[in-house]
């Protein structure tokens, strides 16, 4: 049916996992999920739910009481574990696709998890609505086996129901005249008017139901004793009457044979009996009622839970009335229930009917015009009570309708409130608009009505602003967000907009860079890069144009230069030569034109430096301060490494970035200083070769303080770069002025060291300032 909500239950990869689908749906759409249930912890809670049910029948409350938390706990694990968040969605579009188009939605469980079955679905309570699914929805239970009835049965009235009642005398007696008067007083007002026909079997043993079955046709069956569910041969079983008058306990697959007698087979069974719709959780049509369902009968209304008198006379009363007038019989299940809630109030046993069904279609008969016109006695006046006057008799009628009137009133408010609270706004809105027609003064409604219009004008807004913002639209996302951002229901929406601002001002800018690198107006593009860079630096460069207009301003700007140079070159040869009284012009003062450093090599040299200082000036703290014994179990070979080998590299590597200065005198001497320290790591601090370590480290001093003065007299080389080789290279002799005091020397050792280290950051400090002035 087009308003179905059908959902595929079905076992998952592991124990206690499950899968849910949705095979159909009023709002489309495939959703799925997977969900965890403990089933046997609340299969052992079936007696407690079973006690809380039937307590609730003689107990009248206003609110909810403790009793019915059971109840309600275990409604709310259901419903939260069956509609997880992707099928949830579909089912609250569904519910509302319903709605709109007038029609009502009806949840269809396909169980296919035998253990499933078993658990008590008519309670699931949707805790943001705070109701109960099957109060205000049909729900039933899909049995997947094939339909043999696809159209409606044809019948001219009455319905023909055929009842059985069996009380064996070992089980709890039944009052039969009881209740065969209460089923015919729920069915009198059908009965007399020629909708309905009752005839009871004289006895509930298997050979006067047979005889009775024979003499159809039957349209319905409705069996009034006792049945339980038997965990030995995993089966529900309905007690018969023996021979002797004890129970004989008849497994539901003979049942439906016995059923079958009866030409036309009975479309509908209601089974009014103790567990009668309890599963097995091994065999998913184990149960009485699912058994009949497979076997052929179109629906079976059985009871889950022990049931009241009460309980089962109001359920057949509602049950029954909605099949007479032409309902199906899902819908007819949810009068039942409606029924059962009104005596008395607040009872819980509208759980305990369960309806199984097969095929798609619940409209199981098709009711002609009646047979006979309806009884007219019914119409009589009754006598009002004595002592009581007419006109107050008359005038009784008219408190009742006002009480029924704020009763509607109260529900659709409440209703109203409920959807205002789960901001589902619009259908709040048309909830107090239905409620404000019938009564404008009604509490707040206004009120509420104006705040829920309120809030769906901005989350209109809030979700046009998402769109804008997918679409790329920052402009319109800012202005909607900023509509909304002091509404605490969008804490999002001021962060949003201030992105959304930050985009656009972006992509302007953008726009500019290119409009100005297409003008080649390369001052501006550069301009407009830099402010782009502080607004966002990962977009401060689209397509390489920021790049390309540094690189054509600098070429513009040098070709500037070069012209100066040649015009001022032309003007100086164009200028007349001067009388030989004046003698002969002054030579210009001439000074080397080196180029500037490399920053590459630069950057790396001072790296090493950093690391071979910093590695020298930890091991010698490490000698002197905690492990003397260290320089001999691998220290000294350590150190000398670091000597021999790191330590030149990072001097070779500043003279290839142009320290001292780019002439070959100044490669040299800083090149000697590198081979000198090169030679202290290859000699060590031997005793024996104390006199080559020493004359290593005054080798070192003399050219390092050479290849300083000269870097710091170079006139394109920072004189920073020419103090600190100055200092690095020729402080490594102080090292032997404390003599023979080995922890002296360490001492020194380790500041000359951190010195050595703490230069080669300046040295990668002096490298990025040059590649940054290189990019300006």
């Amino acid at each position: 049916m087009d308003g179905d909500i059908e959902l595929e239950l079905a076992s998952g990869s592991e124990r206690g996992e499950y899968t849910v689908r949705v095979v159909q749906a009023p709002a489309g759409g495939n959703a799925s999920g997977v969900f965890r249930l403990d089933v046997d912890r609340i299969l052992e809670r079936r007696a407690e739910l079973e006690s809380t049910v039937l307590a609730s029948a003689v107990s009248a409350r206003r609110t909810t009481p403790v009793a019915e938390l059971p109840v309600r706990g275990v409604g709310q694990e259901l419903f939260q574990a069956l509609f997880t968040r992707e099928v949830y969605g579909t089912y609250r579009a569904s519910l509302g696709a319903a709605q709109h188009s007038g029609q009502q939605l009806r949840v269809v469980l396909r169980l296919a998890a035998p253990e499933l079955a078993a658990m008590p679905w008519e309670m699931l309570f949707d805790p943001e609505t705070e109701s109960y699914l099957c109060q205000t929805e049909p729900l039933l239970r899909h049995i997947p086996a094939p339909d043999y009835h696809l159209n409606p049965l044809e019948i001219v009235p009455p319905l023909r129901i055929l009842g059985l009642i069996a009380s064996p005398r070992d089980l709890p007696l039944l009052d039969v005249e009881a209740e065969r008067n209460h089923l015919a007083a729920a069915l009198a007002g059908p009965v007399s008017e020629g909708r309905i026909e009752l005839v009871w079997s004289p006895g509930g043993a298997w050979d006067e139901i047979q005889s009775m079955l024979l003499e159809g046709p039957w349209h319905v069956v409705h069996f009034i004793g006792h049945g339980d569910y038997d965990a030995r041969s995993d089966e529900g079983r309905i007690a018969l009457v023996g021979a002797d008058g004890r129970a004989s306990m008849v497994r539901a697959i003979r049942l439906m044979a016995l059923l079958s007698v009866a030409v036309p087979r009975p479309r509908l069974v209601v089974l009014n009996s103790c567990s009668s719709g309890e599963t097995g959780r091994e065999d998913l049509f184990s149960g009485t009622a699912s058994t009949l369902v497979r076997s052929g009968i179109s629906a079976v209304a059985a009871m889950q839970f022990a049931i009241s008198d009460g309980a089962a006379i109001a359920f057949a009363q509602g049950f029954y009335a909605a099949i007479a007038n032409g309902r199906g019989v899902d819908e007819a299940a949810r009068v039942g229930r409606i029924s059962v809630m009104g005596s008395p109030d607040g009872t819980l046993e509208w759980v305990t009917p369960a309806l199984y069904v097969r095929g798609g279609d619940t409209t199981l008969f098709n009711l002609k015009a009646p047979a006979r016109p309806a009884v007219k006695e019914r119409a009589a006046p009754v006598e009002p009570p004595a002592g009581t006057s007419a006109n107050n008799a008359a005038g009784s009628a008219e408190p009742s309708s006002a009480r029924i009137r704020q009763a509607e009133l109260r529900a659709l408010y409440v209703q109203a409130c409920a959807e205002l609270r789960t901001k589902h706004y619009p259908v709040a809105i048309e909830l107090f608009d239905d409620l404000l027609t019938l009564d404008g003064g009604y509490r707040d409604a206004a009120l509420l009505r104006a705040s829920a219009a309120q809030h769906l004008e901005r989350s209109e807004a809030y979700r046009h602003a998402r769109e804008a913002e997918d679409a790329g639209d920052w402009t319109a996302a800012a202005d909607g967000y900023a509509a909304v951002q002091d509404d605490p229901d969008f804490p999002d929406a001021a962060g949003r907009a201030r992105d959304c601002a930050k985009r656009q001002r972006t992509a302007d800018l953008q726009g500019e860079l290119e409009y100005h690198a297409g003008s080649r107006n390369w001052q501006a593009a550069v301009d407009v890069a830099a402010e782009l860079y502080a607004l966002d630096p990962a977009a401060s460069d689209p397509e390489g144009l920021a790049t390309k207009a540094r690189n054509e301003l600098r070429r513009e700007n040098d070709a500037l230069r070069a012209a100066e140079r040649t015009a001022q070159r032309t003007a100086r040869q164009a200028a007349p030569a001067p009388s030989s009284a004046e003698g002969p012009p002054p030579e210009p003062q001439r000074r080397p034109t080196t180029a500037a450093l490399d920053p590459r090599f630069l950057a790396a040299g001072g790296i090493v430096l950093t690391l071979a200082g910093a590695l020298l000036a930890v091991f010698f703290a490490y000698l002197n301060w905690v492990d003397m014994d260290w320089w001999y179990s691998g220290g000294e070979v350590s150190v000398r490494f670091v000597y021999a080998l790191l330590a030149p590299a990072g001097y070779l590597l500043l003279l290839i970035a142009g320290l001292p200065d780019r002439t070959e005198r100044g490669r040299v001497t800083l090149a000697v200083a590198a081979g000198a320290g090169a030679l202290l790591g290859v000699v060590g601090l031997e005793t024996d070769l104390l006199w080559a370590a020493t004359a290593a480290t005054l080798f070192q001093a003399l050219f390092g303080a050479w290849a300083g003065i000269l870097a710091i007299r170079a006139p394109k080389t920072p004189a920073l770069a020419g103090w600190l080789l100055l200092v690095c290279l020729a402080t490594l002799p102080l090292m032997w002025l404390p003599g023979d005091d080995l922890s002296a020397r360490a001492v020194v050792l380790t500041v000359q060291n951190a010195t050595v280290a703490v230069g080669g950051l300046i040295f990668l400090g002096l490298a990025l300032r040059q590649n940054w002035k290189d990019e300006r």
